[in-house]
């Protein structure tokens, strides 16, 4: 198995104890056998991989833990397509479920049971390419449920759970530097820092390839990756998902694709439309809203500007600074 030990190590960095690691490694040489004796996984093409997923799937054999032991492995191996691949099988895991339990608890069980009971929901493993059906369900039922107002609170929270620590330091940067522009300011430029690092030394950022030219795209832009404070409100201007080949493309509605960041939706853009309706851009809002909730220490307000399942280019947020806010 080539790199072992690597990817060992790599899954005890994760926390990983030697039972765990035993498991993701027959995961991988499972996964391995899969595959055409032709094909090594070192340069599998993603039909390929697709292939041995949906095998391993049929099998009952893909749950998260599988997923995300292939997704390490290809990390190792430097098999940046295949690592974002899998992380795009991994990344709708739980939200329609996660979304069903939130409505339940904002407008009650039975409200969530008649809108659930619209939608079936792909079993883990599935690609993502199997979600957006499931996700248009969904927000069709919600729209019917809710309205456009109520829709839109449900949906905009932080869905993946990110734990609040994870922004505790822009809460504690914000109050040292005393005024919010200035806050904007260096966020934006320690993003760009960070880009640049991975640029340099070819890594992935979360499940992106970044480049000389994307690093240059994002410092022209302080929305991107940062925030630009008007009046009472912040304007974030999302990074596209694949912004590498975002730059790349030439064709309009490619970009748009590969500008979305959300699993569940990126495939149903086509060019008669999105199959997903645009109020689910509501999601993406919230979990952009999140570091500003923390960093201002209460729940803000989040509203969709533009979006790309409604035909724009880039999608783009506007955050409403608390009134309580004493800051500058």
């Amino acid at each position: 198995m080539l790199k072992q030990a690597e990817f060992e190590d790599r899954c005890r960095v994760r926390g990983l104890d030697d039972a765990a690691v035993g498991r993701a490694l027959e995961t991988v040489r499972a996964f391995e056998r899969a595959l055409p004796r032709d094909v090594g996984l070192a340069d599998a093409p993603l039909a390929a991989i697709d292939a041995a997923l949906a095998s391993m799937s049929a099998a009952g054999s893909l749950d998260e833990g599988a997923l995300m032991a292939i997704a390490r492995y290809f990390a190792v191996l430097g098999h940046v397509d295949a690592s974002i691949r899998l992380l795009a099988y991994l990344l709708p895991v739980g939200v329609l479920e996660a979304m069903g339990v939130r409505l339940g608890e904002l407008e009650g069980d039975d409200r969530a049971g008649r809108v659930m009971s619209r939608l079936s929901i792909p079993p883990v493993g599935s690609p993502p390419e199997a979600y957006p059906a499931a996700t248009a369900r969904f927000v069709s039922a919600l729209l019917d449920e809710l309205g456009p107002e109520r829709a839109a609170k449900a949906l905009a929270w932080n869905v993946h759970g990110i734990p609040a620590a994870a922004f505790a330091a822009e809460r504690d940067r914000l109050r040292e530097l005393g005024s919010i522009d200035a806050w904007l300011v260096d966020y934006h430029d320690r993003q760009v820092a960070e880009l640049a690092r991975h640029a340099a030394d070819g890594t992935l950022w979360f499940e992106q390839r970044i480049t000389p030219e994307v690093v240059e795209f994002v410092r022209a832009n302080r929305e991107i990756q940062g925030g630009v404070r008007v009046g009472d409100r912040i304007l974030v201007t999302k990074i596209p998902y694949d912004p590498d080949r975002f730059l790349k493309s030439g064709d309009a509605l490619e970009r748009r694709r590969l500008a979305c960041h959300c699993p569940l939706a990126a495939s149903s853009i086509t060019a008669t439309g999105a199959g997903v309706d645009p109020a689910w851009c509501a999601c993406s809002a919230g979990y952009t809203k999140f570091m500003f909730d923390v960093a201002f220490g209460e729940e803000t307000e989040a509203e969709v500007l533009s979006s790309v399942l409604a035909g724009d280019p880039l999608c783009r947020f506007s955050i409403r600074v608390p009134a309580s806010y004493a800051g500058g």
